[in-house]
């Protein structure tokens, strides 16, 4: 039941998407509050949303919105802290944990730029590939499915994500021994 209690976050980097839009005006509508987490200032979602937190990414260039995807996780992160804090879910100490390790990421990131070598070398193994599985477990299966409908926008390579845990239980399952 949606009611006052209820908090809708709506996510876009334009924040002209429609569908989200109308989920926005459909959860006003029946009483629920709502939230957009947006890249554009003044953008539809933004000015319809009750609340708006802006990521200020800077313009998507290209097809594939990386820098706005990477914003966004990182003001779900902090939404998520914000909500456990509030609603006595979380403690101070797990928070200053969790804070502290989203301070790790640009040094995570550099890591992971540091194997550019590395990628560079997988991307031309696999350069001729018709598909790609991403496989991702439990937190990592929505970054599995972002992983493959990133290299469907850039490639037109067919991608599918998948929670690596169903594929015991589902494709591989119902192969021919």
């Amino acid at each position: 039941m949606v009611n006052s209690h209820t908090l809708v976050v709506a996510i876009s980097q334009s924040g002209e998407t429609a569908d989200t839009l109308a989920a926005v005006q459909e959860a006003k509508a029946r009483g629920a509050r709502t939230a957009a987490i947006c890249n554009v200032i003044g953008s539809t979602i933004a000015r319809t949303a009750g609340e708006v937190v802006y990521t200020h990414a800077g313009p998507e260039i290209g097809v594939a919105s990386t820098k706005a995807f990477t914003t966004q996780m990182v003001a779900l992160y902090l939404l998520a802290i914000y909500l456990g804090r509030r609603l006595e879910r979380l403690t101070v100490e797990a928070a200053r944990d969790l804070l502290g390790t989203l301070l790790q990421v640009p040094t995570e990131v550099d890591k992971a730029i540091a194997l550019n070598w590395h990628v560079r070398d997988v991307a031309r193994r696999h350069s001729g590939s018709h598909s790609s599985l991403y496989l991702g477990r439990g937190l990592l299966h929505p970054i599995a499915l972002e992983g493959a409908l990133k290299l469907k926008e850039i490639s037109y390579i067919h991608a599918e994500g998948y929670a690596a845990g169903e594929m015991k239980h589902g494709p591989l399952r119902h192969q021919s021994s």
